[in-house]
């Protein structure tokens, strides 16, 4: 069943509590209503990377599908895309995180350099700076007590970091024998996840202020992996590299590390992110093309495409992350050259097009 909507009837359709919305279009079906969040420009992409937990500020980065002048962005019901602009002398921003108080970090270049960044309403951007030393930084997350997790670069290499709500910069190292880490997830509890070289070769880590960084292991027969994404209850995601593939991984201390598979047993898989109920979303290459999937404990890998309305000239194919209602954030291609066949469109493995965003939010059934 598919219903298009025009935005001004959005309204009655989200489970979130706003009074208008400005985006793209609207789909609803049985299982989702679909936002499409549009871009900073007519003729651009946009890619979404984050979200809070009720969905009301989504956050990314939107410019010409080919070219510069890509810009950091902050999307809400009410307001729309926000432009987050650059630091001084730049021409290129990205935003990776948001927190519930509406706090967004990512990264702009500068005259000379790529620094971090932390964003408010009310202090605009703000840098983060690197290790004493280092002349660069990158920042991939931020929790609801406005510690950043990223990295510092320099002349001696790249290493993890942490950033306290003052902006305080600590280092986190790397496993033993490795002399490259980055971060790229905190939960509200301060636990990091990420990647790091060591004397066994490219790991996932979880450091902790207790234990420090720790290995979180490999798939059997993989030869190096990463962790993407950690949530409140400490299960981590991430994909491991199995030959000219990949897998994505879940972990957890009691579990370990088991493979999610993918969609059809094709090469390459990877996970983006993961709720507090261990909902896992990600992107899998198929004999079709790339899909964004939803894997969850009782189902396993699910097609998202399969589980929203039929838009005829999206293609979902990126799941990037889930939030605790249920709401994905996803990457879609557009291409409004598609037939109106439903079959034809989930089928047309040359399926290409501007990359938009799209938000996902589960119709909650009255029964």
């Amino acid at each position: 069943m598919r219903t298009e909507f025009s935005i001004s009837k959005l309204v009655a359709l989200l489970a979130v509590s706003v009074t208008c919305v400005l985006g793209g279009k609207v789909w609803a079906g049985d299982g989702y209503t679909v936002v499409e969040l549009g871009a900073l420009r007519p003729d651009g992409s946009s890619v979404g990377r984050h979200m809070d937990s009720v969905g009301g500020q989504v956050v990314g980065s939107s410019g010409l599908t080919h070219g510069p002048d890509t810009r950091a962005f902050v999307w809400s019901p009410t307001t729309g895309m926000r432009d987050l602009g650059t630091f001084q002398g730049g021409d290129y921003s990205e935003a990776f995180g948001v927190n519930d108080a509406g706090t967004v970090v990512g990264d702009s270049n500068t005259r000379d350099t790529m620094r971090g960044f932390v964003w408010n309403v009310r202090e605009g951007m703000r840098e983060l700076s690197p290790l004493p030393g280092d002349f660069a930084s990158r920042a991939f997350a931020i929790n609801n007590s406005g510690q950043v997790a990223g990295y510092s670069s320099g002349k001696h290499g790249v290493r993890a970091v942490v950033w306290s709500a003052k902006l305080e910069v600590r280092r986190l190292g790397t496993l033993p024998g490795g002399t490259y880490s980055e971060a790229y997830a905190i939960n509200n509890a301060g636990q990091v996840v990420g990647m790091s070289t060591s004397s066994s070769g490219t790991r996932p880590f979880l450091w902790t202020s207790r234990d420090g960084m720790v290995d979180l292991g490999i798939l059997q027969g993989s030869e190096s992996c990463k962790a993407m994404r950690i949530n409140n209850a400490g299960q981590v995601v991430g994909s491991c590299t199995l030959g000219s593939g990949s897998r994505p991984f879940l972990w957890s201390k009691e579990g370990g590390m088991q493979s999610l598979g993918s969609l059809d047993g094709t090469a390459y898989a990877a996970a983006l992110g993961i709720n507090d109920s261990g909902q896992v979303v990600g992107a899998s290459q198929t004999s079709l093309g790339g899909r964004a999937f939803l894997w969850t404990k009782a189902r396993g890998l699910q097609d998202l495409n399969s589980m929203i309305p039929p838009m005829h000239d999206v293609l979902l194919v990126q799941g990037l992350h889930i939030n605790n209602r249920g709401q994905i954030l996803a990457v879609g291609s557009v291409h409004h050259d598609l037939t109106h066949d439903r079959e034809a469109h989930v089928d047309d493995e040359t399926h290409a097009g501007p990359l938009h965003v799209f938000l996902l939010t589960p119709v909650i059934s009255p029964h």
